[in-house]
């Protein structure tokens, strides 16, 4: 069956330092120094720091609300064991120690979530577990979530491939990945719910378009589809360009104050590496 839903991956796209392996023809006998040299720089082995800025541009799939842009700082580490990537700030227990050969990994994080909807725009925070298996044919990964700041309560659980490309001169990197998600009803609720609350704002602030509250009460499956591509000017500057497309749950698309099943975003964004 073709898949037909589609979820979106929160803010994960922007980092430019992805943990999958490249698919370059490079040998072992190449220099290996340089942040660009896939061996050291995709396996989080590198010890640098990288700062920048970015934005989120998304067209949200409820009722009445426009493209709207978000602007957010990049700011990413990477060592063997520790790692600021993806909005997540986490540690490696178990990392991959030869790229050519493959192996496990399994990694403990916290990591911010914004609610989509910007009458409904709301951070939490989420800790959790994410283990795989990295291969030069591609990463498989599965990770399980619980919210921690009682923003939902509520849980994920996903499974994700994504699969590297890095050109020969080494200086841009395109990576895909297919996502299917899990949330439980109170993780549903959250995101795609609207609360009396919410509702009971939008008429305070004189909304031209008022959502009814609506309560999601069953867990939800979706799927997703993303792209990144990271390009290199130099030895310190990269830009970063990503999107994302996702189709809904008929549970979701069930709330009448969503009006559109497909999702999708766009990032942009360039960092300086030291």
């Amino acid at each position: 069956m073709v898949i037909r839903k589609l979820k979106y991956i929160l803010l994960g796209c922007f980092c430019f330092c992805a943990c999958q392996f490249a698919t370059a023809q490079e040998t072992e006998e190449e220099n290996d120094e340089g942040l660009w040299n896939y061996k050291r720089f995709l396996l989080d082995e590198n010890g640098k720091w990288s700062v920048g800025t970015g934005a989120i541009i998304r067209n949200s799939p409820f009722r009445g609300e426009k493209v709207s842009v978000f602007p957010f700082p990049i700011v990413d580490y990477s060592s063997k064991n520790l790692f600021i990537r993806e909005m997540k700030a986490g540690y490696h227990i178990i990392h991959v120690d030869d790229p050519y050969k493959g192996g496990v990994f399994f990694d403990t994080f916290l990591g911010a979530r914004m609610r989509p909807g910007d009458a409904r725009r709301k951070f939490s925070i989420d800790a959790g577990l994410r283990a795989g298996y990295q291969h030069p044919f591609g990463s498989v990964a599965a990770s399980f979530s619980q919210d921690i700041t009682s923003a939902s309560g509520g849980k994920e659980a996903s499974v994700s491939y994504s699969f590297t490309f890095l050109n020969k001169n080494k200086n841009s990197i395109i990576i895909p990945r297919l996502t299917v998600t899990w949330q439980d009803r109170k993780m549903a609720d959250y995101l795609w719910g609207i609360s009396q609350e919410t509702t009971d704002k939008m008429i305070a602030n004189g909304d031209e378009v008022i959502l009814s509250p609506y309560t999601i009460n069953k867990s939800v499956i979706n799927y997703s589809a993303g792209i990144i591509h990271i390009y290199k000017f130099d030895d310190h500057w990269n830009s970063i360009l990503g999107a994302q497309v996702a189709l809904l749950d008929d549970k979701i698309m069930d709330n009448p104050g969503i009006e559109r099943r497909l999702d999708y975003s766009f990032i942009v964004g360039a960092a300086y590496t030291f």
